[in-house]
C-alpha cells in the first residue's frame, strides 16, 4: 500500500487547480458578453482597488485586448454575476470595451478560497481585505496552514492578520497604510504599554514599516531592536526614556521571496493566543548596546541580467516574491529568487 501524499502538497495542488478553474481553464467555450450585462460579486474578497494599477491594466487592454477571460455565473433574468476577474472587468470598462471574453461557470463549494487565490496571485489584496478574507476562511473551517497556502502568506503572517480584530482603533485605522507585521509588533507592545505606543505613533499619512515599528518599540523598552537602520529617539507620554544607539544584531539575514525584502532568519513574531498554530516563541534576548552610532549595512546585489544595484531593506515591493532594488537608472521591483549578494558595505 502506497504512503499517503503530503497533506500540504496535496492542498497546494488543489489550490493550483482552483486557480486554473478561476481563470476559466478547461471550463468550456469562451463567449463574448456585453459589459453592461455583468454585475460584480458583492461577496468577493477584494473591496479596495488601486487606481494606478487599474490604469496600467486598462492601458494594456487597449493595446492588446483582454487576453484572459473573466468567469461569470449563469444568467438570471438576463444578467450575469461576476465570479472571477473584478480587476480585469473594471480595467476593461476604463479601456472603453463594450464586451469582454467570458467563461460561464456554476457556483461551487470552495469558490471563495479560489477567489482569494486568484487575487493574491494577480495583485495582492489590501491588508483590510485580507483580514476579512482570513476571518471568513477560518469560519469556513480552514486550518491555519491551509489559509497560509490560500493567501500566499507565511504562518506567522496569518497569525498577525488573525489578531487584527484585537488591535486598538488607532492601529486598526492604519491597516492599509502599514506592514501587518509592523502593526502586530506594535500591538504586542501596546498590550504592555498602551499609552507609550499610541504617543509614539507617527502622523497618520506615514507608512508604518517593520523598521519603524521596531524603532518605536526599542525606544519604549530601551532595548536593541535588531533593525538594520539606526534607532532614533521616540517621544514618551511621561518622563523621557533613555534610548541608547544600538548596533545591528548578529542574527543572520536572508532574502525572502515573499515581497518582504530583507528579514532576520528567525522572525520574532509570536503566534496569537488560541490560534492553534503552535507555541508562542520567546522574544530574542537583547544584544549589547553600542557606544557609537553604527551606519546600516548596504547590500549590493545582482540579478540575472548582471546589473548591480543596492537592495532596499526598509520598504516592501508591490507583489509576492518581489523586492526593491535601487539601480543607477532608478528603483525597480526584482524577483528575490534571481538576486545574488555580491558585497556588503
Amino acid at each position: 500500500m502506497s504512503a499517503p501524499a503530503n497533506p500540504r502538497a496535496a492542498f497546494a495542488a488543489a489550490s493550483f487547480a482552483a486557480l486554473r478553474a478561476a481563470a476559466g481553464d478547461g471550463q468550456g467555450e469562451v463567449l463574448h458578453l456585453p459589459l453592461a450585462d455583468i454585475d460584480e460579486d458583492p461577496g468577493q474578497p477584494r473591496t479596495l482597488f488601486e487606481e494606478e494599477g487599474l490604469a496600467l491594466l486598462a492601458a494594456s487592454i487597449r493595446a492588446h485586448g483582454l487576453v484572459q477571460p473573466v468567469v461569470v455565473r449563469p444568467a438570471v433574468d438576463g444578467r450575469h454575476r461576476l465570479a472571477f476577474g473584478a480587476r480585469r472587468l473594471r480595467a476593461a470598462r476604463l479601456a472603453g470595451l463594450a464586451e469582454v471574453p467570458a467563461v460561464i461557470r456554476r457556483e461551487r463549494d470552495g469558490d471563495f478560497a479560489a477567489q482569494v487565490i486568484e487575487n493574491q496571485h494577480r495583485a495582492s489584496l489590501s491588508n483590510s481585505d485580507l483580514v476579512a478574507a482570513i476571518a471568513r476562511l477560518a469560519a469556513d473551517g480552514h486550518t491555519g496552514k491551509e489559509i497560509a497556502t490560500i493567501c500566499a502568506l507565511k504562518a506567522y503572517e496569518v497569525s498577525a492578520f488573525r489578531q487584527a480584530g484585537n488591535f486598538p482603533p488607532e492601529l486598526r485605522a492604519r491597516i492599509d497604510q502599514a506592514d501587518m507585521r509592523a502593526l502586530y509588533d506594535l500591538y504586542r507592545q501596546w498590550r504592555k504599554t498602551p499609552d507609550a505606543v499610541l504617543a509614539a505613533l507617527p502622523e497618520a499619512d506615514v507608512v508604518l514599516t517593520v523598521t519603524e515599528a521596531r524603532r518605536i518599540v526599542g525606544g519604549i523598552t530601551g532595548r536593541p531592536t535588531g533593525s538594520l537602520v539606526l534607532d532614533r529617539p521616540v517621544p514618551a507620554p511621561a518622563a523621557p526614556v533613555h534610548d541608547p544607539a544600538t548596533a545591528p544584531t548578529t542574527d543572520s539575514v536572508e532574502l525572502r521571496a515573499d515581497g518582504g525584502g530583507l528579514h532576520r532568519a528567525k522572525p520574532d513574531i509570536q503566534e496569537g493566543a488560541g490560534q492553534g498554530e503552535g507555541k508562542p516563541q520567546p522574544m530574542a534576548a537583547p544584544g549589547p548596546a553600542a557606544t557609537e552610532p553604527v551606519q546600516p549595512p548596504v547590500f549590493h546585489v545582482t540579478a540575472r541580467d548582471g546589473a548591480e544595484g543596492r537592495l532596499i531593506v526598509d520598504r516592501r515591493a508591490g507583489g509576492a516574491g518581489l523586492v526593491l532594488v535601487a539601480y543607477a537608472s532608478g528603483i525597480a521591483e526584482v524577483n528575490a529568487a534571481d538576486l545574488r549578494i555580491v558585497r556588503v558595505e
